[in-house]
């Protein structure tokens, strides 16, 4: 995409956004104008003196208190105007920066896990955040500001061409001289904007990352020079901003400069038509008043030009995801009550990214209220697995069925009322236990039986009796008063509330014993014998029991079946099971050396 290009499609996205509140800028646009005309009051006003002065100097004292009144009114309808039109930008900017973000918010809920996580939290966070009050500060300032520095010079000119047209041309002709410097000097700040909003983008991320792993960090005791990619986009970043601030600042200086040169024309000018009874000494004194106005507040659109780069790179970081959208849902006839048992079926479901194929040619039957375990090396494709079976991951062949509909043909609502899904990144907001359990029922919250069920099957009911306040306890947010695996457990207690027919558990008890991992999978199968279960383990403790085993290598299913089987035919599980007795019985004969059993 070219720059200019990129412009348009900018300012296409720019009036859309904005289209719902023209009017208000149309009115504030029209305060503007009037304002304008009032502040070149005052200069006529001097200028009337000025003649006085020179011409009747008897009558200049009579004349002085009309003169003054006239000022003040000019002062008074300016200050008028330029506020209605501020509140009338501001307010607009501020309904579109609302509405902007609600649309950010409404698109990224929409956008495939996937697309989320290759943007970055901190490009995100650029686009939802920083972007938007770019744009609300754009609009609620440019559009008066700008407004004003292109009517007052147009005005002022006027005015100077009434009093004198060569004096007038005189004054004008610093405006080509100075904007054909600035722009020599200042030429290719677009692309540099963009490559400066990259490299923030950059930076942003790596941030983001830094911050979450800060515990890590504290624990190696390594400060920021340790975390060699923040390192690294620091440097990028103030190289790249000292590169553009030394092209920026000698030719910003040139064009300010020469915008106020124009003494140097007119005073020789006027000089000479003085001295020749040509021009008056008012006329004079009036071009180098305003000739001094007169470009003045173009400062303020070369700012703006300046500026419209970076409000460009932030409206073409918002299309992407503005143009973000869950794929089309295929219709179905009949949707059946989500509490209804309900087969899931993937038939050929594939999966990559761009060359690198992920899942390849997976077919799977997940029976009603069956207990089934996704268990394979790392690497296999199990989460992208877990995903599609959740519907949060759009399969890029076959498909996915869940009670014959497939699960592309479900909004987000239905979705979540088939589906629960725990992944291996748990979030808890700031806020109550309770009120992060009770964020899997919104329309009607559980009541404590519901509550304490779902916290004793997670194996999270000690914790919770063990706080201070109990299900009252306040959380910070992302949990940091928990471990990870209380955390974990939480989030399984508010998957089971969501009392969903589907429960998918990506590495849900990653963090939990093996001990405990066998008691959740035993008090799951028994509190919900009709919950439909896939649990995504990297341990096989507590699996002997489930109905049935999946093994996934490199992206396809490789073994299929209850535990025997699995022992019997497939040698990377029964490689596996060994490993893990052996394992087992090693930490329990140590333990028997040392006097006494090991728990761990």
């Amino acid at each position: 995409m070219t720059h200019d290009s990129g412009a348009a499609d900018a300012w296409r996205l720019l009036a859309t956004l904005t289209a719902g509140r023209r009017m208000a800028w149309l009115a504030a646009l029209w305060l503007t104008m009037v304002a304008a005309l009032a502040e070149l009051a005052p200069f006529w006003l001097i200028y009337r003196a000025i003649a006085l002065l020179v011409e009747a100097p008897q009558a200049l004292g009579a004349a002085l208190p009309g003169l003054a009144g006239w000022l003040a009114l000019a002062l008074v309808l300016k200050y008028l105007a330029y506020g209605g039109a501020y509140l009338l930008s501001h307010h607009g900017a501020y309904a579109v920066m609302a509405a902007t973000r609600r649309r950010l918010a409404g698109h990224l809920a929409e956008a495939p896990l996937h697309w989320l996580y290759a943007q970055g939290a901190g490009a995100l966070k650029q686009s939802v955040i920083q972007d938007v009050e770019r744009m609300e500060a754009f609009l609620a300032h440019h559009t008066v500001e700008v407004g004003a520095a292109v009517l007052a010079p147009l005005c002022a000119a006027a005015l100077l061409w009434w009093v004198d047209w060569r004096l007038a041309l005189a004054v004008l002709a610093t405006g080509p001289l100075a904007w054909l410097g600035a722009h020599w000097t200042l030429r290719g700040m677009g692309r540099d904007h963009d490559r400066f909003n990259r490299a923030s983008a950059r930076l942003d991320n790596a941030t983001v990352e830094y911050v979450r792993n800060m515990p890590v960090m504290k624990v190696f005791c390594r400060a920021g020079e340790g975390f060699q990619l923040l390192r690294r986009r620091l440097h990028d970043y103030y190289r790249l901003t000292g590169r553009i601030t030394r092209r920026t600042v000698p030719g910003w200086a040139l064009f300010t400069s020469m915008l106020g040169a124009h003494v140097l024309l007119v005073l020789p000018l006027g000089a000479w038509l003085h001295g020749r009874g040509e021009a008056g000494a008012a006329d004079v004194a009036a071009a180098l008043l305003l000739g001094a106005g007169v470009f003045r507040p173009l400062l303020k659109v070369s700012r703006f030009f300046m500026e419209m780069p970076e409000i460009f790179a932030g409206l073409r970081r918002m299309a992407p995801i503005l143009a973000c959208r869950r794929p089309p849902r295929l219709p179905a006839p009949h949707s059946p009550p989500s509490s209804a048992p309900e087969t899931l079926r993937l038939s050929g479901v594939g999966f990559g990214y761009g060359a690198r194929a992920i899942l390849a040619d997976v077919s799977l039957t997940l029976r009603p209220g069956s207990f089934n375990v996704l268990v394979g090396p790392s690497g296999a494709g199990k989460t992208t697995l877990a995903q599609v079976v959740a519907g949060v991951l759009p399969p890029l062949a076959g498909e996915a069925c869940i009670g014959g509909r497939p699960l592309a043909a479900l909004d987000d609502a239905e979705r979540a009322r088939r589906v629960a899904f725990v992944t291996q990144e748990v979030f808890l907001f700031a806020g109550t236990i309770r009120d992060n359990l009770c964020l899997a029922r919104p329309p009607a919250p559980p009541d404590d039986a519901a509550l304490h069920t779902a916290l004793r099957v997670a194996q999270a009911a000690e914790l919770v009796a063990a706080l201070p306040e109990g299900l009252d306890t306040e959380l910070r947010e992302l949990g940091t008063r928990l471990s990870g695996g209380e955390r974990q457990r939480l989030a399984v207690a508010r998957a089971l509330l969501a009392d969903t027919p589907l429960l998918v558990l990506d590495e849900a008890t990653a963090f939990a014993d093996s001990l405990t991992q066998r008691d959740f999978f035993r008090a799951l199968r028994e509190t919900y014998p009709r919950k439909t279960c896939l649990v995504v383990a990297h341990r096989l403790y507590g699996i002997e029991r489930s109905d049935q085993v999946l093994v996934l290598e490199g992206g396809r299913l490789s073994g299929c079946g209850d535990h025997a089987r699995l022992l019997r035919e497939h040698a990377w599980y029964r490689g596996m099971w060994r490993c893990e007795a052996e394992n087992d019985a090693w930490a329990l004969r140590r333990g028997a050396e040392h006097g006494g059993a090991a728990h761990d």
